[in-house]
């Protein structure tokens, strides 16, 4: 990109969301690392970067980027959620469900991480502590969320199998 410099931070930050939209992730992280360049502090720089490195798993990067963005603003629960979901696809179970347990303090019926932790806990054999977030879920949410619909399958898989992971939950603990 040439003369970028003579874009805003404002700006950069929305092109490059614009960018990573449309999954053009080398173009947006081209304009995020400027900035970092710069030497510009902003929230929705690090919630970017974040995510752009959990893509590209980048996983270290995504835990630093999530990191300095929630030791500014810890009430951003979705990069919360994000960053429980990079820990999740690094193995490091016990963090991932200590930023999930924050998330849900807050927000008790949080979908994303009702739904994520309910399939760490079946991976760990826990079915009936999973059946009841799923159950939570399935109470909570809208019926047109995207983890409802997910949640019946899982539960109507366990009822079938009662064997706890199964194939449809083994698919569906992929993250990214």
């Amino acid at each position: 990109m040439q003369q970028i410099e003579l874009f805003s931070t404002d700006e950069l930050l929305v092109l490059a969301a614009l960018d990573l939209e449309q999954e053009k992730l080398e173009e947006g992280l081209r304009k995020l690392k400027y900035l970092v360049k710069q030497d510009i502090v902003s929230d929705e720089l690090d919630s970017m970067l974040g995510s752009v490195y959990a893509k590209l798993q980048l996983f270290g990067s995504a835990v630093d980027h999530y990191s300095a963005l929630l030791e500014r603003d810890p009430s951003r629960l979705h990069e919360r959620f994000q960053l429980g979901m990079v820990y999740r696809e690094m193995n490091e179970d016990s963090n991932a469900v200590e930023c999930w347990d924050t998330v849900l303090e807050v927000e008790e019926s949080y979908p994303p991480v009702l739904f994520h932790k309910a399939l760490l806990l079946l991976v760990n054999e826990e079915v009936e502590d999973s059946k009841q977030l799923l159950q939570q879920l399935l109470n909570t949410a809208d019926q047109d969320n995207y983890y409802v619909e997910r949640a019946r399958d899982v539960l109507e898989e366990l009822t079938v199998s009662d064997s706890g992971a199964t194939p449809i939950t083994q698919k569906l603990d992929k993250v990214h």
